[in-house]
């Protein structure tokens, strides 16, 4: 689910001029924006096309960057040096495009080519259902940074969250429906985000034309993650009182690591990286934990998206005692527990019990965590 929330928190807000084939081009005022802002243009896939600073004057910008396919810009003021929520705002990207962004935070508007002018039309038929999901969502969020169990938080979130995605896809399927020729529409769709039912029955709705545009690529790339997702949810559930897929990777010096040899003890998979702060933030309890029962338990940390130095560093500087591996994901010849075990959000956490079977994965650093192992070791 957190990964879910981080999503729709940075999902792209709702907001005739020249196009340069190959270029998108996005010109305007924000105000809040100061002088220095930090822009992430991301593809359909995720990938970061660019991360770089800019200037800029009197909260005004223009900024043109070479593309090729659909893309999202998000763009962020800057407050004592860090990205600021309040001040910033996101925008689909399209080859050959010009974007004219006028507003702020509380209220921010989109022109410039036919697209930007059809797709502000869009937003803005949308824009009360978004509102209400995008606002529940950061509520859930804001309780589950404050210490509210993620248990309580994720059963609020399934009780009620379904209600508010529908009213979202229905508002986004009546325009669909009405401008099935339009990019715009098709862009639209990018908006369901994990919500892959109604991503696809969207995609009906549109004439080959815009079905087969640029701007399709983006919900294309959305609905493609989310699928896997489902399936890698799916794999992970039944993973559960089963035998734990084995893999071995190299330790921390430099030596092939088995996850079977620690076979006889209870097991912690933790798979985590320095890159993440709820990682982080588990480390003293996981570090207790430990030293409760080393008599009975092992840990082995799996390292991800780092590289191996900062993953070295992170080890000796946060003191961890327990058994670590690398992943590298981009060595082929690597095995890949992410796959093997499901990996949707980090950190995740797998119990092994001593003849090697899974008896639970907890995804996000809960407290519950630490009285499930009491319950299962004591």
């Amino acid at each position: 689910m957190k990964k879910f929330l981080l999503t729709m928190l940075m999902g792209v807000m709702a907001l005739g001029a020249m196009a340069q084939d190959g270029k998108f081009t996005v010109t305007g005022s924000f105000k809040g924006l100061g002088d220095t802002v930090r822009v992430f243009l991301v593809d359909a896939n995720g990938e970061m096309l660019a991360q770089e600073s800019r200037a800029i004057v009197d909260d005004k910008f223009d900024m043109t960057f070479d593309l090729t396919d659909a893309a999202t810009l998000h763009v962020f003021g800057l407050e004592n040096g860090q990205l600021s929520r309040d001040n910033s705002f996101s925008v689909p990207a399209l080859p050959g495009e010009h974007a004219v962004i006028e507003g702020d935070a509380n209220a921010c508007t989109m022109s410039g080519s036919q697209f930007y002018v059809d797709y502000q039309e869009a937003s803005n038929l949308i824009e009360a259902p978004q509102k209400a999901a995008r606002d529940f969502v950061r509520e859930c969020r804001e309780k589950f940074e404050s210490g509210v169990p993620q248990e309580e938080v994720e059963k609020e979130f399934d009780e009620k969250y379904p209600a508010l995605e529908q009213a979202v896809a229905d508002a986004v399927l009546d325009y669909v429906k009405a401008h099935p020729d339009q990019d715009a529409s098709a862009m639209l769709l990018s908006d369901l985000g994990s919500d892959t039912k109604h991503m696809e029955e969207g995609a009906a709705l549109l004439s080959e034309r815009a079905r087969s545009s640029v701007a399709a690529n983006m919900y294309k790339g959305i609905l493609a993650a989310a699928k896997k997702e489902e399936a890698d949810k799916a794999q992970q559930e039944g993973l559960t009182g089963n035998m734990a897929p084995d893999f071995t990777l190299m330790d921390i010096n430099g030596q092939p690591l088995a996850l079977s040899s620690l076979r006889g003890k209870w097991v912690i998979l933790d798979f985590w990286g320095s890159w993440c702060k709820w990682c982080i933030k588990g480390v003293p309890d996981m570090k207790k934990y430990y030293a409760k029962y080393q008599d009975k338990l092992e840990i082995l940390g799996v390292d991800c998206n780092d590289t191996v130095e900062k993953w070295k560093a992170a080890v000796a500087q946060y003191e961890l005692p327990w058994l670590h591996v690398y992943w590298d994901k981009d060595d082929e010849n690597c095995d890949n527990p992410i796959a093997l075990y499901g990996v949707r959000g980090f950190p995740t956490k797998v119990i092994i019990d001593p003849e090697g079977n899974v008896a639970k994965v907890i995804v996000g650093e809960d407290p519950a965590f630490y009285g499930i192992l009491d319950e299962m070791l004591k």
